[in-house]
């Protein structure tokens, strides 16, 4: 008999984790699976998508409590937010059962194994580590939550092997109680995409000019600065009318004006487009030559996916699940993290190596479409919960 599933989520607002979901649940629900959605500070830009497949989002801060959390001082309206997150999740979850819990993100992990608690909710709990632990550094005290409630989920799941060896190693999370999924996609879009030279045009990227992506939001973590760094020392070697577009939002205010700036300063402003966010991903993957994600911590990105699937070769930073999926020299590059100068190495040999570049990436597309596909994703969350007696 299949259980009902409840995934809680800070929100669905465009992000790694947020567009896995919306990869992965409708076709849960196609499966025969009950799926719905608890976002803890609003539902986000992807709510619609679910919502119009047949899967429930709700929230549970009402608009009047975010008027509220702005009166106070920040640590007071951080503290009622997380009152408020707490109780309303706990009213919700009152009355589940035959439900599997699922946790996304360290939030919702803390407040909602926190909001099972006082209502004595005696089903499954799952709990997805989607990055490093690196975050925990800046925040202790969810760090110290996080390693007491392991012991009360069924199982921990994590997104690379990266990943399952800090929760071994150094959350101590038995090996009997973790689960490795890899993040799958669907290959579709890629396949279907718009002309390269409609997206091009679109752009203003002439036609036969250089063009290097960077899907990720704009947060120090990522590595914009040293994307930048790298693009610097090299651009006497690439084409006067190359571009690099940036796809993503500013997550950290200001960061986009500093990293424009920094643009400038380095006599590249004239050279990068900075998209936002867009929903036509595929369409512009499609447009270019050369995938890069420079990234100081990940757990294991759909962004290089992505890449991967638009038959791009990628250039990537040794972190987290980076290197399992991009295979160093057969699918792109993968080089040291915080490294300017390997960055630019890697990018200017992919360059000038076009067959390189080329079968890199058809090999790519190979590897995706063998280990990292939606179905083989949604397959082994379906094996999961079937596990659950």
């Amino acid at each position: 008999m299949k259980k009902n599933l409840v995934f809680i989520i800070g929100s669905l607002q465009v992000g790694g984790t947020e567009r896995h979901l919306a990869y992965i649940l409708p076709r849960l629900k196609e499966k025969g699976w009950v799926v719905r959605v608890i976002t803890l500070s609003e539902k986000g830009a992807l709510a619609p998508i679910l919502e119009d497949r047949g899967i429930p989002v709700s929230c549970v801060a009402k608009a009047w409590h975010l008027k509220i959390f702005c009166y106070f001082p920040r640590f007071l309206g951080r503290l009622f937010k997380i009152i408020v997150s707490t109780v309303g999740l706990a009213w919700q979850l009152k009355s589940e059962k035959n439900t599997v819990l699922h946790f996304f993100l360290p939030e919702a992990y803390v407040l909602g194994m926190l909001a099972a608690k006082l209502v004595g909710f005696q089903g499954h709990k799952i709990m997805s580590r989607r990055s490093l632990n690196h975050y925990q550094k800046r925040r202790p005290w969810v760090a110290w939550f996080e390693k007491k409630l392991h012991r009360f989920t069924t199982y921990v799941v994590g997104n690379s092997l990266a990943v399952m060896t800090e929760l071994n190693e150094g959350e101590n999370v038995p090996k009997e109680h973790l689960r490795l999924i890899y993040n799958g996609i669907d290959s579709t879009p890629f396949e279907n995409t718009r002309s390269r030279e409609e997206v091009r045009k679109e752009l203003g990227i002439e036609k036969n000019a250089l063009a290097l992506i960077q899907v990720a939001n704009l947060i120090p973590y990522k590595g914009h600065e040293d994307l930048l760094k790298a693009l610097g020392q090299i651009k006497a070697r690439l084409s006067q009318n190359w571009r690099l577009l940036c796809v993503g939002k500013d997550r950290n205010d200001g960061f986009a004006a500093m990293l424009q700036q920094q643009a400038e300063t380095l006599g590249l402003q004239d050279n990068i487009l900075w998209l936002g966010t867009r929903t036509n991903v595929a369409d512009l993957l499609s447009a270019c030559d050369i995938g890069i994600l420079c990234s100081h911590e990940e757990g294991f990105s759909n962004a290089i996916l992505e890449g991967m699937a638009a038959a791009l070769p990628m250039v990537v930073s040794d972190v987290g699940g980076n290197k399992e999926a991009v295979l160093d020299n057969e699918t792109g590059y993968v080089v040291q993290a915080r490294h300017p100068q390997a960055l630019a190495a890697a990018i200017i040999d992919v360059v000038e190596n076009p067959e390189k570049a080329l079968q890199f990436g058809k090999q790519a597309q190979l590897r995706v479409k063998e280990y990292f596909s939606l179905e083989t994703c949604v397959s082994a969350y379906e094996k999961l919960y079937d596990s659950l007696s």
